[in-house]
């Protein structure tokens, strides 16, 4: 019975001739998968079984793992590949969370591109994720625990034995005779894994017998209501979506409260950005969305920044580019910015080639700067001055780029802002001989 659920989950998600490769700790879970995979390979030759270890170097007994997991898949005839890792915890980051996330990393650098990684969770491990999820604070999402099937990182992530229970796995390793290793660490209470197996799960069954096929079964409801969310979502995020990547805050207007939030969390998952905490997502409401039209705010957290501009949400990673040092052009043909652009010049009258030339009738030297954006301006056709910063808005240049355009200025006078306008009095008239042709390489 058991292999057979196990057939039907991977034929349920596998492609034509992809390899598989179980994630082989030594322990017992990832031992019976592998047993099964085995099975699973005799029947079905076009898919090459794989098993692949971490070696993580956190407990004395590492290396005779690694050993007795080796000669397992050298007796099954399965293909072994194995991986050390050195880990180290960073700051406010649990030992057992660094070790997933580079067992994760270290799985995908060790098997081929495409292949299907089979975990050997079981149904009370999606219990005690699911525990650990509301202690959390978690939602739907978090509440959906693992999925069965979900692909990371150019890899399919399977899990064919969470519908099972651990008295199955018990059973099917019993009569197949099956070697495993303990890992010591398994009993360590400070862990909250843990401490819900050997604590709080134990008291759940004995009091509510068969309380964990009705706990997990909440976390499949969970995860179709979730399934539902994420389409609807997606489906909304089109309708809001803005220029190069923003979101549009009148479109954003038409949603209720509660529809704007989940909007903007399914589009920061899908750039990829480290979810906000509920306080974050309150100030969004108030500070960004709130905002008046001609205001720019910004929202910082981790890594991230939320920022507002021309009735449009954007998202940021890392702090702004600082702005490049001034330089001097003196009649070089090009001149490199401190952050690596090149500004490239041409005298005369035509232009060489095409892109976006800017012409001016000035001779050198001439400042290349980044500020000075009170200076008042009249790009050409303009009928009057203004200030510089004005004419950025009208441009539509975000506040946070405005100190990486290059201003030219000529005996102190700002003749043109690159890319966007040059000044009305230093146009270059037909066949202009000093005429300078400034471009952006």
């Amino acid at each position: 019975m058991l292999y057979l659920e196990f057939e039907h989950c991977l034929l349920t998600y596998l492609t034509a001739s992809q390899p598989i490769y179980v994630a082989y700790s030594g322990g017992m879970d990832s031992h019976v998968a592998l047993h099964l995979l085995a099975r699973f390979a005799a029947r079905h030759p076009e898919h090459q079984a794989g098993a692949v270890h971490i070696h993580h170097g956190l407990s004395a007994n590492a290396d005779n793992w690694l050993e007795h997991c080796a000669g397992v898949c050298k007796t099954m005839g399965i293909h072994f590949v194995s991986r050390r890792l050195s880990i180290s915890k960073s700051k406010g980051e649990s030992l057992e969370a660094r070790a997933r996330t580079a067992r994760y990393q270290a799985i995908g650098e060790s098997i081929p591109q495409g292949a299907m990684v089979l975990l050997g969770q079981h149904q009370q491990d999606q219990v005690e994720t699911l525990l650990l999820q509301l202690k959390r604070g978690a939602g739907p999402k978090g509440l959906s625990a693992m999925a069965e099937h979900s692909r990371y990182d150019g890899l399919d992530y399977c899990r064919p034995l969470l519908q099972c229970s651990l008295q199955q796995l018990r059973e099917y390793a019993s009569v197949h005779r099956l070697s495993w290793i303990e890992d010591e660490s398994n009993q360590d209470l400070t862990f909250d894994r843990n401490f819900l197996r050997h604590q709080i799960i134990p008291l759940l069954e004995q009091r509510w017998p068969g309380v964990q096929k009705t706990v997990a079964r909440s976390a499949r409801l969970c995860a179709e209501q979730q399934q539902l969310l994420d389409l609807q979502s997606q489906a909304n995020l089109e309708l809001v979506r803005g220029e190069a990547g923003t979101l549009s805050l009148p479109a954003l207007a038409g949603f209720s409260c509660q529809w704007r939030k989940q909007i903007i969390r399914f589009w920061l998952a899908e750039q990829g950005a480290e979810m906000p905490a509920q306080t974050i997502l309150r100030r969004l409401e108030e500070e960004l969305i709130a905002a008046s039209q001609d205001a720019s705010p910004c929202i910082t957290w981790g890594d991230w920044q939320l920022r507002r501009f021309d009735q449009a949400l954007y998202l940021l990673r890392g702090k702004p580019a600082e702005a490049p040092r001034p330089v001097n052009w003196n009649g070089e043909a090009q001149v490199i910015l401190s952050d690596d652009r090149r500004l490239c010049f041409h005298q005369g009258p035509v232009p060489p080639g095409r892109g976006q030339w800017t012409g001016l009738r000035v001779e050198p030297p001439v400042s290349i700067e980044f500020s000075g954006w009170s200076e008042r301006f009249r790009p050409a056709g303009a009928k009057v001055s203004k200030p510089l910063k004005h004419w950025m808005r009208l441009w539509k240049i975000p506040p946070w780029q405005r100190a990486q355009v290059p201003l030219l200025r000529h005996h102190g006078i700002l003749v043109a802002a690159l890319g966007y306008g040059g000044a009305d009095e230093y146009q270059p008239g037909s066949g202009d001989k000093h005429t300078v042709w400034v471009a952006m390489a």
